[in-house]
């Protein structure tokens, strides 16, 4: 994948922060706002989503006052609180299912690219230097965005509980807002079948990809590969290669299944 084009900027939040004790910090992620505050000895941790209907692009690391009092925040003790925080991207635990704008064709011998963006969960850690097993330790993963429960599949009993999202799939990657709390996703469908090939929805398989992010404080995933061919109706899932000149944030949760083949794709071969 060539990053060289230019992206809008926003700040790399995933960076390591250090925090006085007494005081509260507030990072804004799209439509999630976590509230942080150290004490000598505890850690306290609220949070809240905003609606993302309005497409938020808010991205804000810096001190505030008091959360808001509707929020009950969660308690961490310790002997000596660590004195650094960190927030890190991950992917979601699930597959995301996704709507093409409309119905899209791809004749024989021919492939084309989706580029995809999928909401993130927000990993809260601790820096706890002076434990090698553990440097990081976790508090919670926040999801920025709420999504609703999907099956993927031919039938009820064959197939996946997916999520699904609002997102589309985008032909081009300038027609793709970016966002702080969003991570792109390219999806490339090779059509090597003798017939046309018809998509209206895909299933990104999230858990199987790692996320990375750009110096310009973007997020994207592993690109993906989908090869169809005339004696196999599954789809042939390559994963990578990695993308060139970004930082990998978190690793793939979970292995492609054996051999590549993940038959929850199978849906998106209209007959």
């Amino acid at each position: 994948m060539n990053t060289a084009t230019p992206e809008r900027e926003f700040s790399a939040w995933w960076h390591p922060q250090t925090l006085a004790t007494d005081r509260l910090w507030r990072c804004t992620i799209g439509p999630l706002s976590v509230f942080l505050r150290r004490r000598e000895s505890e850690w306290s941790l609220a949070w809240e989503q905003a609606d993302d209907l309005t497409e938020s692009t808010l991205c804000t690391s810096e001190p505030a006052g008091e959360p808001p009092e509707h929020l009950v925040p969660s308690r961490y003790v310790f002997d000596r609180s660590p004195e650094a925080f960190r927030l890190k991207p991950r992917l979601l635990d699930r597959p995301l299912v996704v709507k093409t704008r409309q119905p899209v064709q791809i004749p024989a011998k021919q492939k084309t690219t989706f580029f995809i963006s999928s909401p993130v969960s927000v990993a809260v850690l601790l820096l706890t230097p002076e434990s090698p097993r553990e440097p990081e330790l976790l508090l919670e993963a926040l999801p920025s965005l709420r999504l609703s429960d999907t099956w993927f599949g031919p039938d009820t009993r064959n197939g996946e509980l997916c999520y699904a999202a609002r997102t589309e799939a985008r032909h081009s990657r300038d027609e793709l807002p970016l966002r702080p709390h969003r991570a792109v996703t390219p999806v490339t469908i090779e059509n090597r079948s003798n017939q046309w090939l018809t998509i209206d929805r895909l299933s990104i398989p999230l858990p199987c990809l790692a996320v990375y992010g750009s110096d310009r404080g973007a997020l994207w995933t592993d690109p993906i590969s989908l090869q169809h061919t005339d004696d196999n109706p599954l789809a042939n899932l390559v994963v990578g290669p990695a993308p060139e000149g970004l930082e990998r944030l978190s690793p793939a949760q979970e292995m492609a299944q054996t051999q590549g083949l993940v038959r929850a794709f199978t849906r998106i071969f209209s007959d």
